[in-house]
């Protein structure tokens, strides 16, 4: 008996050591600065409200400035050629859209360096999933690349 009340004692004294004090289990390993996500998110305010005007895509988002020049690089080379490099919008995996059920998220924060933010939706009835690659650039956060499993819009780009 009096070895289980010791076992007891070490246990809830552990636990006690691991818990925050007043119920606080994030703070202290929280990012400073703004969430991530909260860069991602309005860029499907446009998809949302019906009848909405999209932006050419080098309006769409806060790019940083080296997939600005990316994509502005890949625009010149496309007009060049006279047919589309890029021909479907990243920021829905799509030509068309019908967006709902918009949940965004960050996955990865490292503070005022880079991030990883999640955006899944349903578009026209199918679910989808664009990760974003953030960089803390100029006091913000920048898009740096958007990417799904089956393609990578810097390598796009590049192409």
């Amino acid at each position: 008996m009096r070895r289980r009340d010791i076992l007891l004692a070490l246990t809830a004294a552990a636990l006690t050591a691991c818990s925050r004090p007043n119920g606080d289990d994030a703070s202290e390993n929280a990012p400073t600065g703004p969430d991530p996500a909260a860069t991602v998110q309005p860029l499907y305010d446009p998809y949302l409200a019906e009848g909405a005007q999209l932006p050419a895509l080098e309006q769409q988002a806060p790019w940083s400035a080296a997939m600005l020049a990316s994509l502005r690089e890949m625009m010149a080379r496309s007009q060049a050629q006279g047919e589309p490099i890029l021909d479907f919008d990243p920021l829905i995996d799509a030509q068309d859209y019908q967006l709902t059920n918009l949940n965004v998220t960050t996955d990865a924060v490292v503070a005022n360096s880079h991030a990883t933010v999640r955006a899944n939706f349903t578009n026209a009835g199918a679910p989808a999933e664009v990760v974003y690659d953030l960089i803390w650039e100029d006091g913000g956060w920048r898009v740096d690349n958007i990417r799904t499993s089956r393609w990578d819009l810097r390598a796009i780009t590049a192409g």
